[in-house]
């Protein structure tokens, strides 16, 4: 207020102060006329105090609480409703205990209150809140609070306007790959259909998840994606655990509304580096290890000639299909690192039985029809031309 406005004020103050022989009455009285001069830009109704009807001048003097928040024009999620509303307490001569009356409109002049909460007690700080029911959404609203007290209703303070924003929703994302039971390479690309949506939803991020349980206790993978055209794909950072199954999903979300969708099915794959041996194997339309595993990581031992998939007769005349899956195998556990001899011993004592042998003074291992020699850092199959 200007110092000619507050000067106009306290002089108007003065006369009610000498009808009330009180200086907390002037005090009061100067509060609420410099009140009313605060703003003439909001919706308001006058701010100061009242007698109820039927009192004396004897009674309490209440000036208009402030309103607090929302601020005037503020705009509320409406995933953040039930929206509270939140006044300064009413400066009073009351000694008996103030209540307040809250109203909310459709309209500035209050025609159409869509909720009322009258006797709410004054709050113990400076501050008296009341939590609204929901609202409707995408709707401006209007608010203004009384206090009573000491026989005395004050009158409406100053009007605030606040808009409950629209109302989102998001379906759950639809996973296309990778599917329960695939196997996968250590980084596969997660792909979701994108959700579905009602209202007008705002940018929507896709956060992805990987762990080692359906649980989701230990995640291993996390991303968080821009929405694309159609789908929406994440690619980790880093190998996942080979051979080991793993478990993801998705969810969309919208920050701008604050609106969550449903999370996805989840789904369950295995990381695994295709091996050399297994490529062949897959060829030959057989599994490369039909029972347990072998320990190891591919990627120690290199193939070189002859290990193309044909019909090829031995020295004795036998027909027989090249190359052996007993000789992908040893091959396979070589390339986990395995020795000659110890990828023998393993096959042997895991119920892959062979009579294989190893001459390691050449670098060879006798099989029925071939040899596999190691010939230049590779190993190659070579048939055999006699016993």
């Amino acid at each position: 207020m200007s110092e000619s406005g507050l000067a106009e004020a306290q002089g108007a103050a003065y006369p009610l102060c000498a009808m009330r022989h009180s200086l907390a009455s002037c005090v009061l009285a100067a509060a609420a006329l410099a009140a009313g001069c605060e703003s003439s830009s909001t919706p308001s109704m006058p701010t100061g105090s009242a007698a109820a009807p039927g009192a004396d001048n004897a009674t309490a003097s209440i000036a208009a609480p402030r309103p607090l928040s929302p601020a005037n024009n503020a705009t509320v999620r409406n995933a953040d409703q039930p929206v509270t509303l939140a006044v300064l307490n009413a400066i009073t001569t009351a000694s008996s205990a103030v209540t307040y009356t809250f109203e909310v409109a459709s309209d500035a002049a209050f025609a159409n209150r869509v909720q009322t909460f009258a006797d709410v007690a004054e709050g113990a700080g400076s501050q008296t809140t009341r939590r609204l029911d929901p609202l409707a959404p995408a709707r401006d609203y209007w608010w203004h609070v009384r206090a009573s007290g000491g026989g005395t209703t004050g009158v409406f303070g100053l009007a605030y306007k606040f808009t409950v924003g629209p109302a989102v929703t998001l379906g759950a994302p639809t996973p296309i790959a990778p599917l329960t039971g695939q196997s996968t390479s250590p980084r596969p690309g997660f792909r979701v259909a994108n959700v579905s949506r009602t209202g007008p939803a705002g940018p929507i991020t896709y956060r992805f998840e990987v762990a080692n349980s359906s649980a989701f206790t230990t995640l291993l993978a996390t991303g968080n994606v821009a929405e694309g055209p159609n789908e929406t794909v994440f690619v980790p950072t880093a190998d996942l655990p080979l051979d080991t199954l793993l478990f993801w999903r998705a969810t969309a979300t919208d920050p701008t509304n604050g609106v969550s969708g449903t999370t996805s099915a989840v789904q369950s794959f295995t990381p695994h580096v295709t091996s050399q041996a297994e490529r062949v194997a897959q060829q030959l339309g057989v599994p490369l290890w039909p029972g347990q595993i072998p320990p190891g990581t591919p990627g120690h031992a290199v193939m070189g000639d002859f290990w193309n998939v044909e019909i090829i007769t031995s020295w004795t005349g036998v027909r027989f299909q090249n190359p052996p899956l007993e000789a992908l195998q040893i091959f396979d556990l070589m390339d986990r690192d395995f020795s000659p001899q110890g990828a023998i011993d393993w096959m042997n004592s895991h119920g892959y039985h062979t009579n294989a042998a190893y001459y390691p003074e050449v670098r060879v291992i006798g099989l029925e029809h071939e040899y596999m020699a190691y010939v230049g850092a590779q190993w190659s199959l070579v048939l055999r031309v006699g016993a």
